[in-house]
């Protein structure tokens, strides 16, 4: 997701207590992890932050972990190539521009398989397919970025240009469904824990596919190279942290919702009686994974990269006119840490599920 946004101020790292070694106390390896969104809620960070913090996945490894926000992958790659953090969220478009234009970012663990982005409609709607969009409105968070502009892209590709049909930026959340619902717009592009949130409210809505943004490269995890180069065994802790915490998440939803709440008290919805708060957030982590986890088995090897994927994002965005295409898309990602990321007892982490 391409723009241009200041960087967020970092969040209170969260510190967590190292098991002693040799017999001498050692200091935990302290790391940030920053998310290519502001505000925390059901997605990524169920499995990247709450539960390896709360099932001491962290601790185990030594490290003492902290998360802090940021308005896009844009940012989120501006914070780690500036040292604000040492690893985070971000997509292969803004790893590529990092590199563009000087920087050492890499991605080192694929989390979305696909980047989970749907066009939706109302039931009765007479769109059926990206043909059917012309002259008509439709409403994304953005059209200069994500999904909204992987489907400028894609309509471009069919023959549909710009001037036949309204796009409006009308951002995301309730606001944006309500503007669906009231024939403000004709479709609607959102992402899938937006999704699972409106679906909760009892919203009927039907999914149109984009086919190029299937094609495209989802959520990414990225350092520096110089980072992987001298805090090697700190990375490949966070990393097998949170592939745990995925595993744990794909073994148990609720459990790792439960988790969730546990780290983050405020987002447990309020207004809502305990089963159904959980059912809910459950479903949003469902339509997360869904998408993420796409073509993945359960005990399948996760965050491998897709070359293909990378080389087409890089080529759609390269059309846009934010990537030059002036390096190559694989430099953009190494496979270096894929394996040990995934060096752990599944059986193990999925008991911790099953009892949590």
């Amino acid at each position: 997701m391409l723009g241009t946004c200041r960087f967020l101020p970092s969040a209170l790292l969260l510190a967590v207590t190292a098991l002693p070694s040799g017999g001498l106390a050692q200091q935990p390896t302290k790391a940030t992890i920053v998310q290519m969104h502001a505000v925390i809620g059901v997605g990524e960070e169920v499995f990247l932050y709450a539960v390896p913090k709360q099932l001491g996945y962290f601790q185990a490894e030594g490290l003492d972990v902290g998360i802090q926000g940021a308005q896009s992958g844009t940012v989120s790659a501006q914070v780690i190539q500036s040292g604000g953090a040492q690893l985070g969220t971000t997509a292969p478009e803004s790893v590529l521009q990092m590199r563009e234009q000087g920087g050492d970012l890499v991605a080192f663990y694929q989390i979305k398989q696909n980047p989970g982005t749907f066009l939706v409609v109302l039931p009765d709607s007479p769109i059926k397919r990206l043909e059917d969009l012309k002259s008509k409105t439709i409403g994304a968070p953005s059209f200069g970025a994500g999904g909204g502009l992987a489907l400028k892209a894609n309509l471009r590709d069919i023959g549909i240009m710009p001037d036949q049909y309204t796009a409006l930026s009308i951002g995301a959340g309730p606001a944006a469904f309500a503007a669906l619902v009231n024939k403000q717009v004709d479709a609607l592009v959102t992402w899938d824990a937006m999704l699972g949130a409106a679906e909760n409210t009892g919203l009927a809505l039907r999914t149109v596919n984009i086919p190029l943004q299937d094609s495209l490269g989802g959520m990414t995890i990225a350092t520096t190279e110089s980072y992987a180069k001298s805090n090697p065994k700190a990375l490949e802790g966070v990393c097998r942290a949170f592939t745990k915490g995925l595993h744990f998440a794909r073994t148990n939803r609720e459990a790792a919702i439960r988790a969730f709440w546990q780290e983050f008290p405020t987002t447990r919805p309020a207004n809502l009686g305990p089963n159904t708060a959980l059912k809910n957030q459950v479903h949003i982590l469902d339509r997360f994974l869904e998408k993420a986890m796409m073509g993945v088995p359960y005990d399948g090897k996760t965050g491998v990269f897709n070359p293909v994927a990378w080389q087409n994002s890089q080529a759609t965005y390269q059309g846009t006119g934010a990537l030059k295409g002036s390096i190559s898309a694989e430099s953009g990602y190494t496979t270096r840490f894929v394996d040990v990321c995934n060096a752990f007892d599944r059986e193990a982490v999925a008991a911790d599920a099953k009892k949590y």
